[in-house]
């Protein structure tokens, strides 16, 4: 098992996606003080689970986030990954390739992939555990860890020793299985205080229980009693109801003779409304001839008045007539007489004449049109 390639994403000064390709043999980055170099550990010590942000150099986990420059906006997360070659198997997996990743956000989410799979953090330190890889293991010594594999101290060199021995796994289980022990052991304890107070409440317990026991007696009586005060108040709904159903049947059909008679009256007050508006009709006929009658009244006393004015004329002008007649009566007899005295007058005489029975012809012509 060897390490393939390193893959970084905005972890630290990486900003844009950063491949290095780890080939056969030794590979050594070389560069000046402040270029980065370091950051490569911490990337690999990071996807590896490290949790302490002292450790990769930072006061809180989001400083590993690149925070941006004055021509690069800050990222949102960050990304770092580890191609393992598995032909050897390795690592417990089924697979000729692993990868590791680790995710972070500024939110302070993390995510952990094997493979792009999500998984935990407790999956990626077992499946490194014994391999010398883990993030405490020999594989990544920075200078303060040579100074505890060179220390005098054999606590402080265990540690290296027994990651190369390939114990470290065992030792995690044991003190895992320690620790469940010792919660089991807690738990156990507790149980033994739950059946010491248990004990203790048996004798009250018991008490309740006889008390309870007659409850569900009492309970059981009350609950046959309530089934025949049920039966029994059913039963006196039951005839009332009967009772009321026959009140309903005569009120229905009080309400059936009422609904008829109110129909009947409906239709005799619908007949007298047609002869309402009938007679209405008649008083509005009526009222119209009246007003028609009164209107040809005063054209009758008009027209009566123009004939009496008419008459009035007539009588003045046969009153002139008569005048005139009397008058031409009196001409004739004048010329009657002058005829007679002057017989012998001649053509003069005739003519005369001829001209006054004109005019008297005239003044009767004038008579009988007065007339």
């Amino acid at each position: 098992m060897r390490l393939k390639k390193l893959e970084l994403y905005g972890f630290k000064s990486f900003a844009q996606r950063t491949e290095i390709i780890l080939n056969e043999g030794i590979t050594a980055i070389v560069g000046p003080n402040g270029s980065g170099k370091s950051n490569i550990g911490d990337a690999v010590r990071w996807v590896l689970g490290e949790q302490s942000a002292r450790t990769l150099r930072g006061t809180s986990m989001q400083d590993v986030i690149f925070n941006g420059t004055e021509k690069r906006k800050p990222l949102s997360y960050c990304e770092v990954s580890l191609v393992f070659d598995n032909e050897d198997r390795a690592l417990p997996l089924d697979y000729a390739e692993v990868m590791v990743t680790r995710r972070l956000y500024r939110t302070g989410e993390s995510e952990y992939y094997l493979n792009r799979a999500s998984c935990r953090l407790k999956d990626v330190v077992d499946l490194f555990r014994d391999t010398g890889i883990g993030k405490e293991g020999y594989s990544i010594i920075g200078q303060g860890r040579i100074d505890e594999i060179l220390s005098p101290k054999g606590e402080d060199r265990r540690l290296v020793f027994e990651e190369a021995a390939g114990i470290v796994k065992f030792r995690a289980r044991k003190e895992e299985a320690d620790r469940k022990l010792a919660h089991t052991l807690d738990n156990m304890s507790r149980v033994d205080d739950i059946l010491d107070e248990l004990n203790r409440r048996l004798e009250p317990l018991e008490e309740q229980a006889k008390n309870a026991r007659v409850y569900l007696e009492l309970s059981e009586e009350l609950k046959h009693l309530d089934l025949n005060l049920f039966l029994i108040r059913s039963d006196r709904m039951e005839a009332k109801l009967r009772d009321l159903d026959s009140e309903l049947q005569s009120m229905r059909a009080v309400l059936e003779q009422a609904d008829q008679t109110l129909q009947e009256k409906a239709e005799k007050r619908d007949a007298l409304q047609g002869e309402i508006a009938a007679l209405e009709e008649k008083i509005s006929d009526a009222h119209q001839a009246a007003m028609d009658g009164m209107e040809a009244l005063h054209q009758a006393r008009d027209a009566a008045r123009a004939v009496e004015d008419r008459r009035a004329r007539r009588a003045e002008n046969r009153e002139r007539t008569q005048a005139e007649t009397a008058a031409a009566e009196q001409r004739l007899a004048e010329l009657e007489r002058l005829f007679a005295e002057s017989e012998s007058g001649g053509g003069e005489r005739d003519r005369l004449i001829r001209e006054k029975e004109e005019t008297l012809a005239a003044a009767q012509r004038a008579e009988e049109e007065a007339r």
